[in-house]
């Protein structure tokens, strides 16, 4: 039972139960709903479900309350008709709905809307006549939107137009369109970009009711929270997800029936435009700022992940020729394929956003397709420290060692932050050096001007012309580098990144995926190992003089990413013939339990060096670790 509570005095409202089990409304502080009046009873009503459903009781003496406008008196038990109801307990309005119901109906309407887009996608093409060529190299050229629309206009007004103006789907159309375009609005505010207005300008739309629907739209912004001359909070789209089907009920209900005919069409045509033109129904999510990850698992399954946590999203694919075409559209821009004997890829979008497409035979479940998005913006050093991702006292070591050419691996596990911890990094190295960068797919954003990128290169289609980490990072060392950064070392290019940090390069940095900072070595110790036929001990030697840093990052089960320890490769074990590595700082827990990076009390060897030359600033150092 999910309950909406309003106070009709202040305008205040608040989400005060959601949960599968019943709830006690009252004034006491034990309460599950606390109404704080004088007019309401330390116990005033009671919510239960029993076998024929949600039902209200009452104690006795309390003072007499509505359901769906009709009196209940103390002592009654009286049902919620369809697991629903409005409450009006003195000056507050209750609203209630059975979350887990209305769900499971959301869920079968869901399929409806999603049935009918698939019919009018189908419908579409086969109205283009695309038969004699693959409409995944169409290009979004004002004839061909000119074309769409007259097609998609003709369909809605005869084959479609009982299923989408007159049936039960209206009003699921309406809200999805409402905030399509509420989105757009907030992106445009994030970002102070406008190409999201020229997506509807490039449907045939009308001035006039696109002016209609503007302030529509600015309407249920300001009823959200948001105001229009005011700078959006970086969580605007959280709030939007919290407080969007509240305030968007009385503005739907208040739009006239052409507005909303015009509105449903185009929301369709928009639908319809990026499946044909575009990413489909990842186009939306690729626009959203807080989505870092977007995981397609078959046409049928799309999940995001926002603020380190996974959900389902609505939207599919119409088919699964339509999610292949979809991955064609990506990989064909950069020389690359996929097909069944070839049935994996690495690619990248026009933003930089790393991307994964798997497909049969190695995938079970038809195409699958994963996003690392590019960030609208870039994280400082300083977005860092705000979110509590890293401590002032561990910027100002790891800076200093920026700025002293010490070698530094970033490790951690998938996902924790390992390619913006290096952007950032990146961003403390002086201006006047050059920079070669190797990557699988290009991501790193670095803010220097003298900046090289290198992209590896898969074979051809006759298995010819593929260039390896390993070559790219062989040739960086011929074009002069001052740093070499490698985005990841997962194979072979080990050998070579080693060599490089061993042969004058000094201050290059590349990331590994690892648990810890000691199984960051156990790792370049086996990568090397199956690249070249070296012994141990010389492996070990190699990597206790290459390295200097190691920085590890992790995600906590709270989904915060955050540096976890930095420690000091500071040779090899007198004993063992280990490399030793000592923690300089480490995670620990300070008031509220509240994750903490804090200093072991080791001092690293190269601090003098770093403090002789004014890189760190010894004694403000010891102020910030203290603190």
């Amino acid at each position: 039972m999910r309950v909406l509570v309003q106070n009709t005095l202040t305008h205040r409202q608040w989400i005060g139960f959601d949960g599968p089990a019943g709830f006690i409304i009252g004034r006491d502080d034990h309460c599950d709903i606390k109404l704080d009046s004088r007019f309401v009873s330390g116990i005033h009503a009671r919510i239960d479900r029993s076998d024929s459903g949600w039902e209200v009781e009452l104690p006795p003496g309390v003072n007499p309350v509505e359901l769906d406008g009709k009196p209940v008196e103390p002592g009654q038990r009286v049902p919620l008709r369809g697991g629903a109801g409005r409450l009006r307990i003195m000056e507050f309005v209750l609203t209630l709905t059975d979350a887990q119901r209305e769900s499971m109906e959301r869920v079968g309407i869901d399929q409806q809307l999603t049935e009918v887009q698939n019919a009018l996608h189908a419908a579409v093409l086969r109205r283009l006549d695309l038969r004699l060529g693959s409409w995944s190299h169409l290009d979004a050229s004002s004839e061909r939107a000119d074309q769409l629309n007259r097609i998609v206009d003709d369909l809605l007004m005869a084959d479609f137009r009982t299923q989408v103006f007159s049936s039960e789907l209206s009003p699921l159309i309406i809200r999805r369109a409402l905030r399509g375009r509420l989105s757009d609005w907030v992106y445009r505010r994030l970002t102070r970009e406008s190409r999201a207005a020229a997506r509807w300008s490039e449907l045939g739309t009308s001035a006039e009711m696109e002016a209609t629907l503007g302030a529509v739209i600015s309407k249920l912004a300001v009823r959200i929270g948001f105001a229009e001359t005011k700078a959006l909070p970086a969580s605007a789209e959280d709030v939007v997800d919290a407080h969007f089907d509240t305030a968007v009920e009385p503005i739907a209900a208040e739009l006239l029936e052409n507005v909303k005919t015009y509105l449903a069409a185009s929301y369709l045509k928009k639908t319809l435009y990026d499946m044909i033109f575009g990413l489909g129904p990842l186009e939306d999510l690729l626009r959203s700022p807080s989505i870092t990850e977007i995981m397609v698992v078959g046409p049928n399954q799309i999940y995001i992940e926002r603020h380190g946590r996974i959900s389902r999203v609505p939207t599919t694919f119409p088919s699964e020729e339509a999610a292949m075409t979809i991955i064609e559209r990506i990989v064909a821009p950069l020389g690359r394929r996929i097909d069944r004997s070839q049935p994996l890829v690495d690619a990248r979008l026009r933003d930089g956003s790393r991307v994964n497409a798997i497909i049969e035979p190695l995938s079970l479940k038809g195409p699958c397709i994963t996003i690392r998005k590019f960030p609208v913006f870039k994280v400082s050093v300083e977005d860092l420290m705000r979110w509590g991702s890293i401590t002032s006292a561990a910027v100002a070591l790891v800076r200093a060692c920026v700025l002293a050419k010490c070698n530094i691996l970033i490790s951690g596990g998938t996902g924790s932050g390992k390619t913006t911890l290096l952007n950032v990094l990146s961003s403390f190295i002086p201006p006047v050096e050059r920079l070669v960068t190797v990557e699988d797919s290009a991501e790193l954003r670095l803010q220097q001007e003298h900046v090289v990128p290198l992209e590896t290169k898969p074979a051809n289609a006759e298995g010819v012309g593929q260039y390896t980490a390993r070559d790219l990072v062989r040739n960086a060392l011929r074009m002069r580098p001052d740093r070499i950064i490698v985005g990841e070392v997962r194979g072979n290019e080990a050998v070579d990144m080693l060599q490089a940090m061993n042969t004058g390069h000094r201050g290059s940095m590349t990331t590994v995926h690892s648990n810890s900072a000691f199984d960051a070595i156990s790792r370049l110790e086996t990568m090397v190992l199956m690249a070249a036929e070296i012994p141990l001990p010389a492996v070990r030697r190699q990597i206790a003089q290459a390295l200097h840093l190691i920085v590890h990052v992790e995600r906590l089960a709270s989904g915060q990413r955050m540096v976890s320890q930095i420690s000091e490769v500071i040779g090899l074990h007198p004993t063992s013939g280990e490399v030793e590595i000592r923690d300089i700082m480490q995670l620990g827990y300070g008031p509220n339990d509240q994750p903490l990076l804090r200093p072991t009390g080791y001092m690293p060897s190269f601090l003098g060096e770093m403090v002789d030359k004014g890189y760190l600033q010894l004694k403000s150092w010891f102020e910030q670790v203290k603190t």
